[in-house]
């Protein structure tokens, strides 16, 4: 789990992160406590939308919603690919054997074998690079900016547990 704070001119303030162990929110809530960050002093709260861990990527997408609609502020996500790299081909894994690839300025692709020269994750499914809120900072003119019921997990395949609800609209 990482967490990183920003100016609101896009300047890194706090950045950190921890092992979360099936913790993720509370190695969130933590995170943000050594930060000396107040959730009502935000005006944009982010999140990585995946791909990545189905109840890790839900549980920021949630807080990030949560903390957004508490604040009265909007939201945004990027996808773990950004997060890891703009510039270099990405490979992330698929707990179905696969790998999900991306290189600069194209789309996701599946495939059986990680390319030697991507970062992420390796052939073993051990992590090499983790997508980290601190490289938020370099995609922040990127980010598209929405209201915190809009903001979803992005799945390249349905989960295997349960199949994605659509958000529920919530007025005010």
């Amino acid at each position: 789990m990482s967490v990183a704070v920003f100016s609101d001119a896009g300047t890194l303030l706090f950045s950190g992160e921890e092992p979360a162990n099936m913790r993720a929110s509370e190695a969130c809530l933590r995170l943000l406590e050594r930060s000396g960050f107040s959730v009502g002093e935000g005006s944009l709260f982010l999140a990585d939308v995946g791909p990545g861990s189905f109840t890790g990527t839900r549980v920021g997408v949630m807080l990030a919603k949560t903390f957004a609609f508490s604040a009265g502020v909007k939201c945004a996500g990027m996808d773990a690919f950004m997060l890891i790299s703009c510039t270099k081909r990405v490979v992330l894994p698929s707990k179905r054997g696969e790998w999900f690839l991306k290189e600069p300025g194209n789309g996701v692709i599946r495939t059986d074998s990680p390319p030697a020269d991507a970062v992420g994750y390796g052939s073993s499914f051990e992590p090499v690079e983790y997508p980290h809120a601190k490289n938020f900072e370099s995609l922040l003119q990127n980010v598209i900016v929405v209201d915190p019921t809009e903001l979803e997990v992005g799945y390249l395949i349905e989960p295997s547990i349960s199949t994605p609800k659509k958000s529920m609209g919530v007025s005010r």
